[in-house]
């Protein structure tokens, strides 16, 4: 086994505290099977990026029935459906890829931040507001006509600043980010309530965080963890009256997973940004390791194409995992089919997985298949053996 950066929180990936007049539950994976919350969080970096997997870290302990659901993970090992970098558009262009954006029974949307961001001048603010809440209640339309969708949370826009660092001009065009923002959540709390009803339910982030002396300092444009912590007890709060967990008997259950690489061609399906796990069993190690070079599929040309050495401690016939991280699309990595160059020893049962929160391999199965032998986690989703 590979002893990797931040295995000590293996040990508390499986449970939480769900604390209840006074008195302190820990909580099991088995506790919640069958219980579960469905919660797809769609959104741009505040989502995604950065610390974006503690505001799922915090959520959970506060509700841990939770289930998230998404097309990969952050750096906790938490599903989701954010992109760094989207506005209203691009949500809009992904929202009926499933491949993109799962079907779930609730949503949390974040989004417009960055739309905001096209307001170059007090002139401007209005019409930027006013195509955003537009947008907004589009993909809101949207998720409503998915098939299993119950209810969408959406959330306002947060106040959003620069760095100390950040040169006047740069606070200067945050003033009117802010302020387009700051708009756009005064058409959505009028409108969406009166064309949706009680379908969407709003959490106000904007003005409890906007009251607090110190929101600059823990909200930013990309909240630091104890911003993350604020905002999931603010959403907590209101998800917990609104939701209802599953109930169906599940005495023996596991978690869906898919290898993404294809033994028959030598390579992984194209991955999206996110936090990832390479596996594979060590058939013929060299001096007791295996070193391998993961990349890009040289066979194309990529604007940003992803490379990492990995030389892993192994013995034969052991399984090897390492996690890798593979940069945010279109700043430092383009969407790629993996290969393995460079093998130095031989290796079989090869798997490219999301990461899980346990950050380690799964067993191994090809395709889709359901894990019931490895740790599990709250905060995946736990289906029922067949």
């Amino acid at each position: 086994m590979i002893v990797k950066k931040g295995m000590l929180l293996m040990m508390t990936a499986a449970v939480s505290m769900l604390v209840t007049a006074g008195e302190a539950k820990i909580v099991k994976p088995a506790d919640v099977a069958g219980k579960q919350i469905e919660w797809c969080m769609v959104g741009d970096s505040i989502t995604w990026a950065g610390y974006g997997d503690y505001f799922r870290k915090y959520l959970l302990e506060e509700i841990p029935q939770l289930a998230f659901l998404g097309t990969h993970t952050a750096r906790l090992g938490y599903s989701h459906a954010g992109e760094g970098g989207n506005g209203t558009v691009k949500v809009l262009a992904r929202i009926d890829d499933p491949l993109r954006i799962p079907d779930s029974r609730y949503y949390h949307l974040l989004i417009g931040v960055n739309d905001s961001g096209a307001a170059k001048s007090a002139e401007q603010v209005d019409s930027v507001a006013r195509g955003t809440a537009d947008r907004i209640q589009q993909i809101i339309e949207k998720m409503l006509a998915k098939p299993r969708t119950e209810k969408v949370f959406l959330g306002t826009i947060m106040p959003c600043c620069p760095d100390n660092k950040a040169t006047d001009e740069l606070k200067q065009r945050y003033v009117y980010r802010d302020a387009a923002a700051a708009a756009t959540n005064v058409i959505l709390r009028k409108e969406v309530p009166a064309r949706f009803g009680d379908k969407v339910v709003l959490i106000e982030y904007e003005k409890p965080l906007r009251a607090r002396a110190d929101w600059q300092r823990i909200i930013r444009l990309h909240p630091i963890p104890e911003g993350y912590k604020v905002i999931a007890g603010i959403a907590a709060a209101v998800i917990r009256p609104a939701v209802t967990p599953e109930n169906r008997p599940m005495a023996k259950f596991g978690v869906e997973v898919t290898n993404l690489w294809q033994a028959e061609t030598g390579l992984s399906t194209p991955l999206l940004p996110g936090w990832y796990v390479l596996s594979f069993r060590a058939k013929q190690p060299v001096d007791g390791q295996i070193s391998l070079t993961l990349r890009s599929f040289s066979g194309q040309t990529y604007q940003f194409p992803f490379s990492k050495d990995f030389k892993l401690k192994a013995q034969a016939g052991e399984r090897v995992y390492v996690e890798f991280y593979t940069g945010a699309e279109a700043i430092d990595y383009t969407q790629a089919a993996m290969e393995i160059a460079n093998l130095n020893g031989s290796i079989e049962d090869v798997m490219i997985e999301k990461m899980r929160p346990t950050r380690r391999g799964s067993r191994y199965g090809t395709g889709t298949f359901i894990d019931a032998e490895s740790e599990m986690s709250l905060g995946e989703k736990l289906v029922p053996l067949p």
